[in-house]
């Protein structure tokens, strides 16, 4: 079974310039994600359930687009070149094995995420869905505890939608790319097949 750590790393391995192999750099996106997650925590809170309940029924979907495409890639067979192919069929054979191979890293990446993202949604909601219980029970606790437990409800808050945010942004973006990886692949795929016929 693979670890969180080896599904991101993966993942990250697959970003090069397909044409030249340079490698490309991820931390860029990551920062300016990570810069713009707390500015929408902190603005996006009115109506943030029926925002999340949106997201939520889009990030499902898509779920079940990736394992499609997941299983897809897994049962599909490598491409196979014929012993007196030109060194050039060999090598394109080769580069569209890998990428399906890289594609199947970036849809496993985005199943991680998205289903993470779900799982920070229902954290973000349940305080909402449960706010009785919690104004009753949990909130007086905390106050006896220490006098400040508003602020640091408010802060903790906070930062767990910062983090849904930013899960968001990132599962959309893999999915973009996923989707922009797969076209790429087929138009390779179908180029090669209409090699094949002249």
């Amino acid at each position: 079974m693979a670890s969180i750590r080896s599904i991101i790393s993966d993942n990250n391995a697959t970003f090069y310039n397909y044409r030249t192999g340079a490698r490309v750099r991820i931390w860029p996106r990551i920062a300016i994600f990570l810069a713009v997650s707390p500015p929408l925590a902190f603005l996006l809170t009115n109506n943030l359930t029926d925002f999340i309940n949106s997201i939520n029924t889009v990030a499902s979907i898509l779920l079940g687009f990736g394992f499609s495409v997941l299983f897809y890639i897994a049962s599909t067979k490598d491409e196979g070149v014929s012993s007196g192919a030109s060194l050039e069929k060999r090598n394109r054979a080769i580069r569209v094995n890998d990428l399906s191979k890289e594609l199947f890293h970036n849809v496993s990446y985005f199943v991680m995420t998205a289903s993470a993202a779900l799982a920070f949604a229902m954290i973000v909601i349940a305080p909402e869905a449960q706010s009785d219980w919690f104004a009753k029970q949990v909130l007086p606790y905390l106050l006896k505890v220490t006098a400040r437990a508003s602020d640091y409800i408010w802060w903790v808050q906070l930062g767990i939608r910062s983090v849904f945010f930013f899960l968001i942004l990132e599962g959309g973006y893999t999915f973009a790319r996923i989707v922009g990886r797969v076209n790429f692949l087929f138009e390779e795929k179908l180029n090669d097949g209409d090699k094949k016929t002249l």
